[in-house]
């Protein structure tokens, strides 16, 4: 198993109490110093309270601390949520000599239920005396339905220096593009500036998890963070550096966002939808979206089903400018519709063993243009009702 580690950082998780059976539900990112920072966040207009004061302390550009819970929102919580959300950064600042504008914390788990601000407050001390190098009990404290771990570590030679990246998500329901219901905390210990950071974060975030979807349903904590501690020495100052280092981080980010809709709630399939040939790229978007969060395409991938006449029809509500007697369907390399029509039963039965794999890829192929988009999405299951119908339960 690959160390979770980044020099400049250490992370600690505990149970603080919030979670049943002494799973781990309170995690802590600390940098040995100021680090710049940015990050990303829900579009949700229902933000969480977290998400309310963290957006506050990043304009500062810097970072030194993330807390993060599990297993409550606070979201939907009032007044007394920001006033949660400030109580426990105040302790972190209190416990740690750090200014309060330098910390960024994070919720996620049920909505709508104040949070046992005094579990996480009580517990501050035991993160600091829990700190180490490795960040798996992190990973583990910010977990709610995963059913596994997502973290990548990378690293690559700049100016003949060792960089390093390590970054750790959650998520796996309430995912769809506008980020997902997700959190990610990327460290790095080469040095850049606050704003090539949010240039690069925004860039390779719309590349990454804005291209996946679970469910259809926008979180309200949704947050992407990235800190460069500066420890190796390395500045990121120069065209030629930042387009290294972008492709380091783009490599990471899509490798999560994978991983998040491999783990999406009760899915047995990962399926890349894509549409090809069009006007517009508006136009790809908007089909390649609509397919991807249409219930009846979503269950015939469960029941691996070949029915193109459910991803047509999706297509044709989507607004976007195409002729379906222009249309070609496939399945990876086998074409099940063209130019409107089946491609016959041999075709269907060829594409229904592609649908049998974990991985694979519907292209729409529009025959118009020059241009495309793409959206990685998951079946719809029994076991995805059966987790959201008992998810409070």
């Amino acid at each position: 198993m690959t160390e979770l580690k980044c020099p400049g950082f250490k992370a600690a998780g505990i149970n603080c109490g919030i979670k049943k059976n002494n799973e781990l539900d309170l995690g802590l990112i600390l940098s040995e110093s100021s680090c710049n920072a940015a990050a990303v966040f829900t579009k949700n207009k229902v933000a969480a309270a977290p998400v309310i004061l963290s957006k506050k302390n990043i304009e500062s550009g810097k970072c030194r601390a993330v807390i993060v819970n599990s297993g409550n929102a606070n979201c939907a919580t009032g007044e007394n949520g920001l006033s949660n959300s400030v109580k426990t950064v105040e302790k972190i600042s209190e416990i740690f000599n750090l200014p309060v504008s330098e910390i960024q914390i994070a919720s996620t788990g049920v909505i709508g239920v104040e949070l046992p601000v005094k579990k996480i407050t009580d517990n501050i001390s035991s993160l600091k005396s829990n700190l180490k190098d490795d960040f798996t009990d992190f990973n583990k404290a910010i977990m709610t339905t995963d059913k596994f771990m997502k973290n990548i570590s990378l690293s690559d030679k700049i100016d003949n220096k060792e960089v390093h990246l390590l970054a750790i998500a959650k998520g796996a329901g309430m995912i769809r593009p506008d980020m997902a219901t997700m959190l990610c905390y990327v460290v790095t210990d080469a040095e850049i500036d606050s704003l090539t950071i949010k240039e690069m974060l925004r860039s390779c975030v719309n590349s990454s998890f804005n291209k996946i979807s679970v469910d259809g349903d926008t979180s309200t904590n949704d947050t992407v963070l990235m800190m460069a501690g500066g420890k190796s020495g390395v500045k990121i100052n120069s065209q030629e550096k930042i387009k290294k280092f972008k492709s380091l981080l783009e490599k990471a980010l899509v490798f999560l966002s994978k991983e998040i809709v491999r783990d999406g709630e009760g899915s047995t399939k990962v399926v890349t939808i894509k549409a090809v040939n069009a006007k517009t790229k508006k136009d790809a978007s908007k089909i390649v979206n609509v397919i991807a969060h249409s219930m009846l395409v979503k269950t015939a991938l469960f029941g691996e089903d070949p029915n193109w006449g459910r991803i047509i029809a999706a297509a044709g509500r989507s607004g976007a400018d195409f002729d379906p007697y222009e249309t070609d369907i496939f399945f990876d390399n086998i074409c099940l519709m063209k130019k409107g029509s089946t491609s016959g039963s041999q075709a269907e039965e060829k594409v229904h063993e592609i649908m049998t794999k974990d991985h694979y890829e519907i292209i729409v192929d529009l025959n118009l243009g020059k241009f495309s988009d793409y959206i990685i999405t998951s079946d719809l299951s029994y076991e995805y009702i059966k987790i959201n119908a008992d998810y409070r339960t």
